[in-house]
């Protein structure tokens, strides 16, 4: 299906170039929709339809005719806009830029009915500050078929241009609920279901842990863990059998190893 609406735009100040090159830099523009770039992420946007909205698309000039079956593919209605590759270079943020880019907004999850579902697993980031990790963390949900990630507050955005790369277009698929307050939503969890915590110290393992059942896994910051705050919330800590001379795996491959236990626990039931 064509788009409706197609125009062609030379100027660095245009109001739209202006958007996109900020949206591009922070992750999201100021109505919260997520700006993403080059085809595969485009691709997987349209993919994740009709719960994820494409409103505009930023085309340069040079990558139109590679990309027009993937045009041909966006809604009636979307805005496509085609500029100078020159323009589109100044605008994108990678390093070696492939010609197109767009702005997509997500579904709005709440917290409560992802709680509330049946066998709900939810993943929740705490303090996590690299956005490379945090993506694979929501690819690594998306494919152990976790019900939503949740992120505390002082935990990077799941927005952040690097997290939206590393989460290999999981971030279109996978509920998310983000800035959370931890004393309100740990206590509201508590209440409704058990929450277990990866703790490197624990002498509890993983490996003989119960993960079945509507349950939440916190993961804490890569160099530091859960700070005690956070992890008095959990009803058990566990910890990962790893050989004695390291000392811990980071925080993604953490999160990856619980969410896999918990779905084959689950008898890997997607």
């Amino acid at each position: 299906m064509r788009p409706t609406k197609s125009r062609e735009v030379a100027s660095p100040t245009n109001a739209l170039v202006k958007v996109f090159r900020s949206a591009l830099a922070a992750g999201t523009t100021r109505q919260g929709w997520l700006a993403v770039e080059g085809p595969f992420l485009v691709e997987e946007a349209l993919k994740a339809a009709p719960g994820v909205k494409t409103h505009s698309v930023l085309v340069a000039s040079g990558a139109a005719e590679r990309f027009a079956a993937l045009l041909d593919r966006l809604p009636a209605g979307v805005e496509t806009t085609q500029v100078p590759d020159r323009l589109f270079e100044r605008v994108a943020q990678t390093q070696s830029p492939q010609g197109i880019a767009a702005l997509v907004e997500l579904p709005v999850y709440q917290l409560e009915p992802l709680a509330a579902a049946r066998d709900a697993l939810l993943l929740v980031a705490c303090r996590v500050q690299d956005p490379g990790n945090l993506g694979t963390m929501m690819r690594s949900a998306l494919a152990f078929s976790a019900s939503a990630l949740l992120t505390l507050r002082e935990t990077v955005s799941p927005f952040n241009p690097k997290a939206v790369r590393s989460s290999a277009g999981a971030i279109f698929r996978l509920p998310l609920v983000c800035g959370l307050d931890p004393n309100e939503c740990l206590p509201f969890l508590s209440r409704r279901i058990r929450i277990v915590a990866a703790d490197r110290h624990s002498p509890s393992s993983l490996s003989a842990a119960d993960l079945t059942g509507p349950l939440a896994i916190l993961v804490g910051r890569e160099a530091s863990g859960l700070p005690d705050e956070i992890a008095r919330h959990a009803s058990q800590l566990l910890s990962i059998p790893i050989r004695e001379e390291v000392d811990s795996v980071n925080a993604a491959t953490a999160a990856s190893i619980f969410l896999y236990e918990a779905a084959r626990q689950r008898e890997f039931r997607y």
